[in-house]
């Protein structure tokens, strides 16, 4: 008896075994998707998702920023980040697009392409972020740009000024600050020609910036009959100068010019003074050192000291609008913090700009911004009037407007004292 219930039951199990296989309740997508993907469709889904931001209505249009909030140039990098808010403040005062405000996600590239590559992972992993403004530096801005490159996120940097930075490979780079081929050059033939030096010494951080700027200077300073009698990598954070400049010394050059930051910067200019064959020595550093922390930190060091800086061709009305809207929001001045607050500014102009003229509102009221339609538009932006002038990209995402300034110190100030191709 015992045998033949559990043969009933045996078979009792088999048919609802059976059962079961014949009538299956419905399957979720999970469960389906195995069987109904076919080979050919496993490359498609490994691709970045989606090229297209959907946003629901009274949800923000989400720009990226990537800020060098600390590492070498905290105080710069937090004029870049307020600037860019001042921007956006504005654009939602003029209704934002299609009644779709903007919003700034801030992140900390620390000035860093470690940071920086951090800082694009998790914004190639938020399928809400349209656009970026971004990075700060050329190293931080250079670890962005292979992973937004891949997600197909255009950037647009207002700082990032190594030649690399752009290129005819990457059509989501783009900045509105001028490249170090123009300032090197510049630069090379202002200690040239206007100071009338032949022989000078040149430093760098062996940063991606600094290192690159001081290569191009070196270059056309040659080419122009000049001679470099030196070329010292220092690293950034670096304190004590003396032994690079005591072998920089030995050849006594009529001038040193530091590729770099603001800190190492004011160390060099301060340290010069100490050592042998430098005495008379001239210094000349770059806009990654044209900052008041630059000055507050060299003192006395950097009276008589020269600094070259991109400009925009700065539209006077739009500027001091602009200052005003800043300082009733942070109360400082933004020059009291750095010099690109134009450029950041206007970063995010370009951006929005390209935004306007690619968003499309869908039957159902979402504003849909397709990225590959925002790439080209980026790159088709011409006669486009910001702060800085008068922006138009190129092929290569060249976007920036003006040119060059040569500044001196005097009495605790930057005096400005040569500009080449400002209007």
């Amino acid at each position: 008896m015992r045998n033949s219930r559990h043969f009933v039951l045996l078979v009792v199990l088999l048919l609802g075994l059976l059962a079961g296989c014949t009538a299956p309740a419905p399957a979720t997508t999970e469960q389906q998707a195995p069987a109904a993907a076919p080979a050919a469709a496993q490359p498609a889904a490994a691709q970045p998702a989606g090229n297209q931001v959907v946003i629901a209505p009274g949800q923000p249009i989400r720009i990226g920023g990537s800020f060098a909030l600390t590492g070498p140039i905290p105080d710069p990098g937090k004029d870049i980040r307020q600037a860019a808010e001042i921007a956006i403040d504005e654009l939602n005062a003029a209704g934002g697009v299609e009644g779709f405000l903007f919003e700034l996600v801030a992140e900390d590239g620390a000035c860093s392409g470690d940071q920086g590559t951090v800082v694009g992972n998790k914004f190639a992993a938020d399928p809400t972020i349209v656009a970026v403004t971004g990075g700060t530096c050329s190293g931080e801005t250079i670890g962005l740009k292979p992973i937004l490159l891949k997600a197909r996120i255009p950037f647009v940097s207002p700082s990032a000024t190594n030649p690399d930075v752009v290129s005819a490979d990457c059509d989501v780079c783009n900045r509105v600050a001028l490249s170090d081929a123009l300032q090197g050059e510049v630069d090379a033939d202002f200690v040239f020609n206007t100071l009338g030096l032949k022989k000078v010494a040149a430093m760098h951080d062996n940063s991606d910036y600094g290192k690159g700027l001081a290569e191009i200077f070196q270059n056309a300073f040659t080419k122009l009959g000049g001679e470099v009698s030196s070329f010292e990598g220092v690293q950034v954070g670096d304190t004590d100068f003396r032994a690079a400049l005591a072998k920089i010394g030995a050849n006594q050059p009529e001038l040193v010019y530091f590729g770099g930051y603001s800190t190492e910067a004011a160390l060099i200019a301060q340290q010069m003074r100490e050592s042998a064959g430098l005495e008379n020595a001239k210094f000349m550093s770059v806009d990654g050192a044209y900052t008041q922390q630059y000055l507050q930190a060299a003192g006395a060091a950097a009276e008589g000291t020269y600094m070259s800086f991109v400009a925009g061709d700065a539209q006077a009305e739009k500027l001091a609008a602009f200052t005003e809207a800043y300082v009733a929001k942070f109360g400082v001045e933004p020059s009291q913090l750095g010099p690109f607050h134009g450029q950041s500014h206007d970063s995010v102009i370009v951006i929005a700009d390209a935004i306007k003229r690619t968003a499309q509102v869908d039957s159902a009221g979402n504003l849909v911004i397709d990225r590959e339609a925002l790439i080209k538009a980026i790159r088709a932006t011409a006669g486009l009037e910001g702060i800085t002038g008068t922006l138009t990209c190129d092929a290569m995402g060249e976007c920036g407007a003006g040119g060059v300034q040569i500044f001196i110190v005097e009495n605790g100030e930057f005096k400005q004292i040569a500009g080449f191709g400002l209007e």
